[in-house]
């Protein structure tokens, strides 16, 4: 490599710390006319440098030599900045990719590629987090069934194995278990009126609840819903053994047992962030293989967001032909990684059809996600006539580093905008649910805009904030004349305009969470300290992923409990729909890094959602989970190992 970037912490305190950047030519010709184009996740005080000009858009930054003359051969640019923000204690803290461009700043030709060194910490712990599993169990069903009886005995999958359907509802779930066995067997696996594998309807078990059978000739999977299938389906694939018997005559054999079983909370959900990066359609159907598996129930797929608009909409072409991808040379700057090409992808409305049959199979709900006011840079960029207000000079900048993301109440376009765009996504996913992101609207957006300021004398309005509230109700009343009820963050509620009808995510804290359930809202608890999967799994410097809201190891994921400081009388607990966790992907890009950040905390998030906290054990759930980890090093997943 010709080029190496080094960058070091030479000073921290608790809001501040001091940085050395240094770039090396390594090879045998001057440098000249060039600038440094990197990403690095935190805000740079462009005042603080001691040499060069920087400019920052999000992550992307643009370092440019104040020199004339050129980096000579073994030679190197030195330079110091400041960030104020909280010390630095991971090495993905540092700069994530980089590139040099010869001659201009935003480079018509190849980029020169740059050598990233480790990023150079004061005194990082090293000590890696471990957690001690017990021995796995006999059977090891993920989250812990109300209840489980051994039976003694086993049934045997056979080339005859068939599946026996009697009712529409399971119609789904009868597919997927033909499809997994299939893969096993390597043989076709008849649905028919004579198969040993039963699935029957009882009307009297609720929603989501089933029973399991497995006897010596047959197994009987009984519920009265689709998702109850679902949830029975689930089970018996996790009774399988993950490898055959080794014996001639003899496959699998699944040990008998009987099974009765019931969802604590009815939301079960996990978000995956596709707009920061895209996610093909593969890699989102194996992870609802594993969803299903673990009996999630609600698939979160946020869609769209500063850095990439990945759904197609017919209306607006430009949102996917412009908004879809990034790069040096496109209207969207590049962010995180592959920043020297262009870098994105969308979903058609056909992949979304795909995706949302996919998970109906598997008792799986698709809910879309259309991130507005803020987080709506790819949009903005995109339809620059309809949604940009040339006369707002507003100053503010978003958390993730933008100045340009938010969305005006006040101009015409951003109504038609969203009716069309709400219109076409409520046609598409038939979940009875939108959610409409509603967080982190920057201090100062929309405070000197005249049309703004007018809107709000017409409406009485006396803070900017308002207007968010303002924008949300249209959304709301939108989405319920088409059948929809609208789902936001806690955000959301701030200007109290939209209805208690609305659905709120709580994200920030336990505390938000808590507060809107005790106002009269629906909530879905997702804080982001116990449910955040992108955050650091333990305290070494060398853990994946990012430590903003602290450390998330295994242990502290599955202790979660919603609301646990309330009586268990009080009515807040009655808004409680259930939890979700999340996977925001700034730093991932790919499959494998996808699993590392998921697994095994996944399964844990799933057991708090299901399983009753009166009925959890930590020793009983590690004794499942190492069950389990055969499981996922049978199907190729690559989780973070326990010890």
């Amino acid at each position: 490599m010709s080029f190496r970037l080094d960058l070091v912490v030479i000073e921290q305190q608790q809001d501040q710390s001091r940085l050395a950047l240094t770039l090396h030519n390594l090879s045998d010709k001057p440098l000249t006319q060039w600038s440094l184009h990197f990403t690095f996740g935190r805000w740079i005080d462009s005042s603080s440098l001691t040499h060069g000009e920087l400019e920052q858009v999000g992550s992307y930054k643009i370092l440019a030599s104040d020199r004339k003359e050129a980096l000579k051969p073994n030679d190197h640019f030195y330079t110091e900045l400041s960030v104020g923000t909280k010390p630095f204690s991971l090495l993905d803290d540092g700069i994530i990719d980089a590139f040099i461009s010869s001659g201009n700043k935003a480079p018509l030709i190849t980029p020169l590629p740059v050598e990233i060194t480790a990023f150079g910490l004061q005194h990082p712990p090293l000590k890696r987090h471990t957690t001690p599993l017990e021995a796995a169990a006999e059977i090891n069903i993920i989250p812990a069934p109300q209840h489980i009886k051994a039976l003694g005995g086993n049934f045997t999958l056979t080339p005859n194995t068939a599946i026996d359907v009697d009712t529409p509802c399971a119609q789904g779930s009868s597919r997927w278990l033909a499809a997994e066995l299939e893969a096993l067997l390597h043989e076709k696996v008849e649905v028919c009126d004579t198969g040993s594998i039963h699935y029957q309807y009882r009307g009297h078990l609720a929603d989501g609840a089933y029973q399991l059978l497995v006897e010596q000739d047959d197994i009987w999977l009984i519920a009265s819903t689709e998702t109850g299938f679902s949830h029975a389906t689930a089970s018996l694939l996790q009774l399988l053994p993950p490898y055959p018997s080794h014996q001639a005559d003899t496959t699998y054999r699944i040990p008998m047992v009987e099974i009765c079983d019931a969802p604590h909370f009815s939301h079960r959900g996990m978000l995956l962030d596709c707009a920061r990066h895209f996610h093909p359609v593969e890699r989102i159907k194996c992870l609802l293989d594993q969803l299903a598996r673990f009996k999630f129930n609600v698939f979160h797929w946020h869609l769209t967001d500063d850095e990439g608009w990945r759904i197609e909409i017919d209306a607006y072409p430009e949102l996917t032909q412009t908004g879809a991808w990034r790069g040096p040379n496109e209207p969207i700057q590049p962010q995180f990684t592959a920043i020297g090409q262009r870098y994105g992808g969308y979903y058609s409305k056909q992949d979304a059809r795909e995706i949302i049959r996919y998970a109906a199979d598997r008792g799986i709900m698709v809910i879309p996600e259309i991130d507005i006011p803020g987080h709506s840079r790819a949009a903005i960029k995109s339809l620059p006539a309809l949604l940009a207000d040339p006369d707002d000079k507003s100053v503010y900048r978003s958390i993730q580093g933008y100045s340009d993301n938010v969305l005006s109440p006040a101009l015409e376009g951003t109504y038609t905008f969203l009716a069309q765009v709400l219109d076409e996504i409520c046609d598409l996913f038939p979940a009875p649910y939108l959610h409409i992101g509603a967080d982190e609207v920057p201090a100062g957006a929309w405070t000197d805009s005249p049309a703004c300021h007018a809107l709000m004398g017409k409406h009485g309005y006396e803070d900017p904030k308002e207007l968010q509230g303002h924008l949300l109700r249209f959304a709301q009343r939108h989405l319920s004349n088409k059948g929809k009820r609208m789902m936001g963050w806690e955000e959301a509620t701030r200007g109290d305009k939209v209805s208690k009808d609305t659905i709120i995510f709580s994200w920030l804290s336990e505390e938000a969470g808590q507060t809107c359930a005790q106002a009269g809202y629906d909530v879905v608890m997702q804080p982001a300290q116990a449910t955040y999967l992108d955050l650091a799994q333990g305290d070494s410097a060398d853990e994946a992923g990012v430590d903003w809201a602290g450390r998330l190891p295994l242990e502290q994921v599955y202790q979660y409990q919603p609301l646990a400081e309330l009586p268990a009388d009080d009515p807040a607990h009655q808004h409680v729909m259930g939890i979700q966790c999340a996977l925001w992907c700034e730093l991932v890009n790919s499959q494998s890094r996808l699993e590392y950040m998921l697994y095994p905390r996944l399964l844990a998030i799933a057991e708090v959602a299901w399983t009753p906290p009166e009925n959890r054990c930590w020793t009983d759930f590690t004794a499942r989970l190492s069950g389990q980890l055969t499981h996922l090093d049978h199907v190729g997943i690559n989780y973070r190992r326990c010890e």
